[in-house]
Parts: C-alpha cells; structure tokens; sequence
C-alpha cells in the first residue's frame, strides 16, 4: 500500500482485497476495481488523502456488458445524472460496494472521465461473471443427477458465482448425507468454453465413497430394561444382521440417530 505524490490536484486512493481506487493529478479520475473470488471476501477498506469536493453528475457512460439495459445497470449503482457528489467521498465507495455484493461481476471500474468546472462524467466499466454453457455429472446415477439438477438451481445459461458454487456443494453433500453416504467428496471444477466468449463448462465431480450402516448399538449404563427393548424403540437407526431388522434401514444418518436418542428418552 502507498500514497501517491501530491501535485498541484488532490489524490484519493481506494484499496480492497484485488482493487483500487485511485485519483491521479493530470485527470482526476477515480478508478475501482473489485474481484469477487470467494464467498468470504474481506470488506474494502478505504484510505482517502486530498480535498474532497462537491461536483454535479453530467453524465453516465456503461461498458463491459452486453446483455443489460444501461439504465437497469446504472440503477444497481444508486448514481444518476444530476445528483450532486463528493469526490473523492463515499459515493462512488458505495456505488462499487452496490456492485460487488450484487454478485454478478467479477470486476468493477467506476472511472471520472473529465470534469467541467462543478459537472463530473462518469463511466462504468464491468465485466460479467461467466455464464455456464455446459453442466456435467460424474460419479452419479442418472435418478440422483436429476434429483441433484431439481435442488442445486446450476442451470445452462446461467451465471455462475462463489456463493452458487458453495451453496451447491451444502446441498450435495448433504443429498448423499441423507442416504447414508457420509463421507462424499464433492468437487465443482470450472473450464472456460474456448467455442464461447465469457462463458464456462462445469463438471460436478462427486466421490459417494462407501455407504455407512449400523453395524451395532451398544447401550452403556442401563440397567432398568433390556437394551432390546431400547433398541426398538429407535425407529430409523438399526443394526445390521439382526432378523428382526430384516426390512429396516441400516445407514446412519446423523439426524435420524439424533432422534432416535430422544426417543429413549422420552
């Protein structure tokens, strides 16, 4: 992190995680960039060296996206032509902010291309997150990859972010979780589309691993009734070779163990 000079114009200088702000003596202009790459970003954090002073927006330019109206984009900034702002200040700070947790780009210049004595002109420049162009399943039986396609909302078409990404991998684990499948792996691996501009293939790469069962249940401590009879009692967790559990379910699922506990002890 460093200052830049001062000159005869103020500077203003703007850092967060893979971004800058910064205004420059010979334009003036304010620039900001930011990454989303992970669902646990750190917050910006902002220096400011100069003068601020109040200038009227003029006007708003937009570039990087082609399949939005720049007016809904310009409206996801809370910036419009004839507010007044203060640069360097908090406006354009919040503008960027309004951006990044909006979540649908990966990069975010605010830029102040020329001042005209109390009028400032603005451009916005934003690069889109990829869109998925193919969406493929390894390691899956075709029921549970259709099941899995109804629940994790990964659709052709659409955007892809990290807290898609994150949320998808919860809900696969916790799927297999729910039929036993404890120890899954999950690994959602994305490859840019060299036949397609800013869109990317993402393979979704599932491990189920062994199922885990009951094998037996071990009850400590009682010494009022038979622990057969506790045993019955608890409806979904059952051990494994035991006639009478013939037709019951053998996996383990934690909270159907949970549960079953209660059971005994109600």
């Amino acid at each position: 992190t460093h200052y830049l000079p001062m000159h005869e114009r103020t500077s203003f200088i703007f850092l967060t995680f893979i971004c800058l702000f910064c205004f420059v003596p010979a334009s003036m202009a304010q620039d900001t960039n930011i990454a989303n790459e992970t669902n646990d970003e750190p917050k910006p954090v902002i220096l400011y060296s100069g003068t601020p002073k109040k200038y009227e927006i003029a006007g708003i330019e937009v570039a990087g996206v082609k399949n939005y109206e720049d007016y809904v984009l310009i409206g996801l900034s809370g910036l419009s032509i004839g507010q007044i702002i203060t640069i360097p200040g908090d406006d354009i700070t919040q503008a960027v902010k309004r951006y990044w947790r909006h979540g649908l780009f990966s990069n975010v210049s605010i830029t102040a291309e020329r001042f005209e004595e109390k009028k400032v002109y603005l451009k916005i420049s934003l690069t889109q997150r990829p869109r998925i162009s193919e969406l493929r399943y390894h390691g899956v039986k075709k029921s549970e990859r259709e099941e899995l396609e109804k629940r994790l909302g990964l659709v052709v078409g659409s955007q892809i972010t990290p807290n898609l990404i994150d949320r998808a991998k919860t809900l696969i684990k916790r799927y297999f979780d729910d039929k036993g499948f404890k120890n899954a792996d999950v690994d959602i691996v994305q490859k840019d589309d060299a036949s397609k501009e800013n869109q990317i293939i993402v393979d979704v790469n599932i491990d189920k691993k062994e199922k885990i069962k009951v094998h037996q249940i071990t009850i400590e401590g009682n010494n009022v009734v038979k622990d057969s009879k506790l045993k019955k009692v608890m409806k979904k967790t059952n051990e494994k070779g035991k006639l009478v559990n013939l037709f019951r379910t053998k996996k383990f699922v934690e909270e159907n163990y949970e549960a079953d506990k209660q059971l005994i002890i109600d």
